[in-house]
């Protein structure tokens, strides 16, 4: 065969060879299961619609994996490089940075070769405030710090620190020219089974006006834009729920376009039932209540004394002679009245209020710890298995299960793993018997004999004495702190918040392995975790359900109550907050913003200490901020009282905590937590586990709810009245007042938040006639 030949018979098997991959190509839809050969660029019919192909495209290849490989850090976040150059006759020996994007937790630079100390982070576009460590000293002020000169040359600027001092400030962004796709098929991020569908998002650059659509099996789905800043986009779409997937997504420019494969080998995203991370449906559609229960209601008086058995003060060899204290049920406040001043709230006090909890529309009860114990709050636990007698009993206990259940409610324990009290059954071996004790590695003893209450002789938390951490690397203190958790959820709790979780030893395989555990046996139980930043790498399915969000709650939706931020910034953090969580994750967010462990929130918001009189104010600022914590995803949670206008300070002895005065109430307040609890439960788009936002000015931000932007959530944290302009269409105004339809702009009155809902939507509901 000559050489002319041999080169048109190559040039034949090359066209049919683009011929077969064409036509695999354009019958993709049709045939989900195989892999054709991709060329660089390809030319595919794509549908205007999700099922309708119209006119033939320009197409280019692009791989994730490969995108994802150049990028120093993975969207929302960007890169962002700090650094100090010493003078050269310096004697530098450390430098550490840390700014509102470590919490303020210093973390150390290194020293390159050229002497430069650098340290890079990935950080959510915006502003960024931080201040230095040099040689283990901070720098008072970040403009002059450095002889005279700015201690980071590359601030953009410098704000008062609160100390007499200045912070450096700095604009991080996305370099214009930055271009990325991120999806990770593996990561619920990403896909998510939520609300009994399936949710892809996919992140990108901005990339204007194009259309998105993800493409799995015989369907084509146009995607929809949750959340942007200036530099990137997250977009969604639901699909429905398929055992095994395979998809990829399609960025279309107009008369050219990107198709968006996992990687070079095996082209396709997969999606795969056994490895999603079940949503526990019920979370997302109740509204919850915390109950702390020596303060909420006194329902048997003969268990009132109970607690003078076991109190922590008559053990405790340190207590100084401090004794507990009874208390009725209205006497002041005393210095114990954090721990150790009982005023006889119990299980029957609970069940006894169960028709006022069902009124508010409560369908979820979070106990703070009701074991055995040696204090108030029952942070030191004394016997897991034991109901302690000042609240009751196993047969109290069983009786308020059942009726709580009968009506719908579900009951959650506060599980401590982390520490115990000195009366702890094991700890009081240890403390008579020492080495010898069968118990002894169940603690890390520094020094036998001891007293106790000596927190220097035994690792304890936080140093207290009277709370000694368990040893989670012996394998006895793990399987009975499992058979804890499974014992209670046997005998019908449906969940369980998790104190302290982090300060556990191996926190990561203690979680794991408790998962595991819990979701074989009871799938539908609910794991929160007292974590109050945000902290996503805990919420990918294999540790827990939710954390307690404090960093939504206190950091974002309070202070924008508060005014101390505005819809602007908090347009950004809600991006940041909801972009790092998965979206079925949202849907069971536990959305507390006042505990046990905070102020009041009426009092946060300027209401005054208890006693006080709140102002017009901040009742106004609370029914704001009640608005956001009842329309966002997930279960708002409201902590005793604070539904009745309650006022306490946490710095004051924790009189935050002060049993509820039953016969005082804030009629407006309460009125407003009513109409809020029915929205969320009346409200389907409300129940679902998606948010998208719409917009922000000045004090003004706004959202939509519902995977077709049902529900439109508009609020104005200034005193002052705006102008909002609406979406295209009819809106009705389903709170404040009454139902009116509402088109073009709206009036915002100063202080408010609204809820609207699409007309069409209103009308299909019965919201309106």
């Amino acid at each position: 065969m000559n050489r002319r030949v041999s080169a048109v018979l190559a040039g034949l098997v090359l066209i049919a060879a683009i011929i077969l991959a064409s036509f695999l190509i354009l019958n993709l839809e049709q045939a989900p299961g195989t892999t054709p050969t991709l060329t660089t660029t390809t030319t595919l019919t794509t549908p205007a619609t999700e099922t309708t192909t119209t006119q033939a495209k320009h197409y280019e290849d692009v791989y994730v994996s490969l995108v994802i490989e150049q990028l120093k850090c993975q969207p929302p976040k960007a890169p962002v490089y700090f650094r100090f150059t010493p003078f050269p006759n310096e004697t530098i020996t450390t430098v550490s940075v840390a700014g509102d994007f470590t919490g303020w937790t210093p973390h150390d630079m290194s020293m390159l070769d050229n002497g430069t100390w650098m340290a890079l982070f990935c950080v959510t576009p915006g502003t960024v405030v931080y201040k230095y460590l040099i040689n283990g000293a901070w720098v008072k002020d970040m403009s002059t710090g450095h002889y005279g000169l700015p201690v980071d040359p590359e601030a953009q600027g410098f704000v008062d620190d609160g100390f007499g001092g200045k912070n450096a400030v700095r604009q991080v962004s996305f370099p214009t020219d930055t271009r990325f796709f991120i999806h990770i098929d593996d990561d619920p991020v990403y896909l998510s089974l939520a609300d009994e569908m399936l949710v892809a998002r996919l992140f990108t650059s901005n990339i204007g006006d194009a259309s998105v659509y993800v493409v799995a099996g015989e369907q084509q789905y146009r995607m929809k834009k949750q959340m942007w800043t200036d530099y990137t986009v997250v977009w969604y779409r639901e699909m429905p729920f398929s055992e095994t997937m395979q998809y990829f997504f399609i960025i279309d420019y107009g008369d050219h376009g990107l198709r968006i494969f996992k990687d070079p080998v095996n082209k396709y995203f997969n999606g795969n039932a056994t490895s999603f991370f079940k949503q526990v449906s019920w979370v997302r559609e109740a509204v919850g209540y915390q109950i702390f229960p020596d303060r909420f209601y006194n329902g048997d008086p003969s268990n009132d004394l109970r607690g003078n058995e076991t109190d922590e003060l008559w053990l405790n060899e340190l207590a100084g002679g401090l004794k507990p204290v009874f208390s009725n049920w209205s006497d002041p406040i005393t210095s114990l009245h954090c721990c150790h001043q009982y005023f006889g709230g119990d299980l029957a006090g609970v069940l006894a209020k169960l028709d006022y909890l069902d009124s508010l529309g409560v369908k979820m009860i979070y106990f703070n710890p009701i074991f055995l114990s040696g204090s108030v709050h029952g942070y030191d636990t004394y016997d897991y298995f034991i109901i302690d007698p000042k609240y009751g009993n196993e047969t109290v206990l069983r009786a308020l299960l059942d009726e709580a259940h009968r009506r719908g409610i579900k009951v959650i324990f506060d599980f401590v793993p982390n520490h115990v009290g000195i009366g702890f059954w094991a700890f009081q071996d240890v403390y008579r018997n020492g080495p010898q004790s069968p118990y002894w590695n169940w603690f890390i003893i520094k020094k036998w004999p001891f007293k106790l209450g000596d927190g220097s002789a035994y690792e304890c938390w936080w140093g207290i004495g009277s709370l000694p951490k368990l040893n989670h690397s012996n394998p006895e203190v793990k399987q009975y702190l499992f058979s804890v958790a499974l014992h209670w959820l046997e005998f019908g709790f449906d969940g369980l918040r998790i104190d302290v979780p982090l300060d556990v030893l191996d926190a990561d395989n203690f979680y794991r392995e408790l998962r595991i555990l819990i979701k074989q046996r009871y799938p539908d139980a609910y794991i929160v975790a007292e974590i109050w930043t945000l902290s996503p790498e805990w919420l990918k399915g294999r540790h827990f359900d939710s954390l307690m969000n404090y960093a939504l709650g206190r950091d974002i939706l309070l202070q924008y109550a508060a005014g101390r931020k505005s819809g602007d910034q908090v347009f950004r953090e809600l991006y940041s907050y909801y972009s790092q969580i998965p979206v079925s994750v949202a849907g069971m967010g536990f959305n507390i913003i006042g505990s046990h462990d905070t102020s009041r929130i009426l009092t946060d918001l300027g209401g005054g200490r208890l006693g006080s009189t709140p102002t017009n104010e901040s009742i106004r600022r609370l029914r704001l901020l009640v608005t956001l914590q009842f329309t966002v995803p997930g279960m708002p949670v409201i902590f005793q009282g604070d539904e009745r206008g309650i006022l306490g300070s946490s710095s004051y002895y924790d009189e935050h905590r002060y049993p509820i005065q039953w016969d005082k109430i804030i009629p407006e307040v309460f009125d407003y937590y009513l109409r809020m609890s029915w929205i969320k439960r009346n409200i389907p788009a409300l129940k679902t586990s998606i948010i998208s936002l719409y917009a922000s000015n000045g004090p003004v931000i706004a959202f939509f709810r519902g995977y077709d932007n049902e529900v439109l959530v508009v609020a104005n944290n200034n005193l002052d009245s705006t102008i909002f302009s609406l979406p295209t269409g009819k809106w009705v105004v389903l709170y404040p007042g009454e139902a009116r339809i509402v088109e073009g702009e709206l009036v915002v009155e100063g202080l408010t938040g609204m809820v609207l809902a699409r007309y069409d939507y209103a009308l299909s509901l019965g919201l309106i006639g």
